[in-house]
């Protein structure tokens, strides 16, 4: 192709590409709204700063601030900064202006003895010195975004009341972060024990239970991370209660730079970059939902209901899913591929359920991928921050799939494995994630017109996998029994995501909707259909 037409093309869609570090420009800082609003409910969208793009050289690792003086009083020292913004933070930080991207977490307690909030005080604060990321905020350096530590970072942390432990984390899905002053995470605790009494479990021990919900805006932190920190809350919480001293001088980890940029930066030329955007530019958005047609025909966007995340939580029993981990391994597939198999041909079902004559069609869905497995294996340990991409997959679905579940398990499996591995799609992508602002945007507008949302994937893919190691749940005084996590997406190119994780030896299924795409019943039904065929298939032939 002609030299002069390549530059012709590439300049007036420069802005969408990363620029280089001698182009970079300064954009103005706008206000974002106060650290504490008076409630966890909506608050008023704040406009964020503009992102730059990120710098290759700078530190990874923060010190822990100093402790406060003999008065009480706290030991101040200038912000110090840190690094600058990746590429999949800039896309966290620009969602967090249309009410998108919060984490939270609920994680249910058994203590031995009462646990009172000021001890759940004392263990935030502790594990806010411990945890390096937890004491980030944003700002502008070198006219760029940059993370910087923040030593007088307050601690948000509540006692709240609640008979419904998810509709609680549903209403802190919408809470908003000072992003310049932060905290960027915060902290709610509740008795479930009538008035703090003990219960008996069913093997007659007594128990005081309780409930500890985290939130993190998702620019700072990502599903390992946040296992990484429920576990050493869940550790610092028993030293208390044991009365043991804690080591506060050695931090748990390092908030690292995503290295899998520079590798994605490699790989990756201008032109590339320019024609996959463009190809999700329209696929996202100017195809206006095209891609998921097949489905939204059948069962109509409900845009009249104001957009938000809802999430319907399911577990299998120890003993099911011990059976299908163990199926999926003798059928040489991962639980997520028979996972996304499943979320296929369920939804192949309903579709044909409204149209017989349905006997093919495709299902496009997104798997979130951890991108250190990208990173040199010396390096992935102990790195927080929010270091994920997704990766966009479609899948031809026929009739002849549903009587052939592991078959075509291994056929997800192997597609799957070549992208990851093979293509790189999702590392490949990241230079021009950011742009899935663009996404986002439009389908906040749409939903403040009341308009049906435009989307490219029927759903989204989270895995956690087994969280033995990373996240036990165990203790001497207090253990974990239960673990329910979601991400307010509502305004993701997406109608749902699943979310997956295996603890204590159970299969954990949390399907997050959107109700400005899919109505509760749509949603109960589509996760029934998902856990039938996961385990009506455990005993199936091949």
């Amino acid at each position: 192709m002609d030299t002069t037409l390549v530059k012709g093309l590439l300049s007036p869609a420069s802005f969408l590409l990363p620029s280089s570090s001698s182009s970079r420009h300064s954009p103005r800082v706008v206000e974002s709204q106060a650290a504490h609003p008076a409630s966890d409910d909506t608050c008023p969208v704040a406009p964020l700063p503009r992102c730059c793009s990120s710098s290759s050289s700078c530190p990874t690792s923060t010190r822990p601030p100093p402790p406060p003086a003999a008065d009480g009083s706290s030991t101040c020292r200038p912000p110090r900064w840190i690094r600058p913004l990746g590429y999949c933070e800039r896309l966290m930080t620009s969602a967090h202006g249309f009410g998108c991207m919060t984490t939270v977490y609920a994680l249910w307690l058994d203590a031995r003895q009462p646990i009172n909030f000021d001890l759940i005080k004392q263990a935030t604060t502790v594990i806010y010195r411990k945890m390096p990321h937890l004491r980030v905020v944003l700002g502008r350096h070198q006219g760029e975004l940059w993370w910087r530590e923040k030593e007088s970072l307050p601690v948000d942390v509540r006692e709240v009341t609640t008979e419904d432990v998810v509709a609680t984390l549903e209403a802190l899905l919408r809470r908003r972060y000072n992003m310049e002053e932060g905290p960027l995470w915060f902290v709610r605790f509740s008795s479930l024990s009538p008035q703090g009494e003990r219960v008996r479990d069913r093997n007659y021990n007594d128990k005081y239970r309780y409930v500890c919900i985290f939130g993190f805006h998702h620019n700072m932190s990502d599903g390992t991370t946040n296992m990484k920190f429920c576990k050493v809350f869940v550790q610092v919480l028993n030293d208390l209660l044991r009365g043991k001293e804690v080591d506060m001088e050695e931090e748990e980890g390092i908030f690292a730079r995503p290295l899998h940029d520079l590798e994605a930066d490699a790989a990756s030329s201008q032109w590339s970059l320019l024609c996959t955007f463009l190809y999700r530019f329209y696929k996202g958005v100017l195809s206006y939902g095209a891609y998921i047609r097949n489905f939204t025909r059948l069962f109509p966007l409900p845009a009249h209901i104001t957009a938000a995340t809802r999430v319907l939580h399911h577990e299998l029993d120890e003993t099911t899913s011990r059976k299908l981990y163990l199926r999926c391994k003798m059928e040489g597939v991962t639980l997520n591929s028979a996972f996304t198999a499943a979320a296929n041909l369920a939804l192949y079902q309903m579709m044909a359920s409204k149209k017989e004559s349905l006997d093919k069609t495709s299902i496009n869905c997104a798997q979130a991928v951890n991108m250190r497995r990208y990173w040199p294996k010396e390096l992935q340990p102990n790195t927080f921050g929010c270091h994920i991409s997704t990766l966009d997959v479609s899948f031809p679905t026929t009739k002849e799939n549903l009587g052939e579940f592991w078959e075509y398990s291994r056929n997800v499996h192997s597609i799957l494995a070549h992208h990851l591995s093979v293509t790189k799609r999702a590392l490949l992508v990241q230079p021009i994630s950011e742009r899935m602002k663009l996404v986002i945007g439009s389908n906040y507008w749409l939903d403040q017109l009341h308009l049906p949302s435009t989307n490219d994937n029927h759903y989204c893919v989270t895995n956690m996998g087994n969280l033995n190691g990373t996240f036990p749940g165990t203790g001497a005084e207090v253990e974990v029994t239960k673990v329910v996590r979601s991400v307010s997406c509502h305004f993701m190119p997406t109608l749902c995501q699943h979310t997956l994780q295996t603890f204590r030896g159970r299969l954990c299924y949390s399907l997050d909707y959107y109700t400005q795409k899919l109505t509760r019943d749509t949603a109960s039904q589509y996760a029934q259909h998902i856990l039938h065929i996961l385990t009506s298939s455990i005993h199936t032939p091949n």
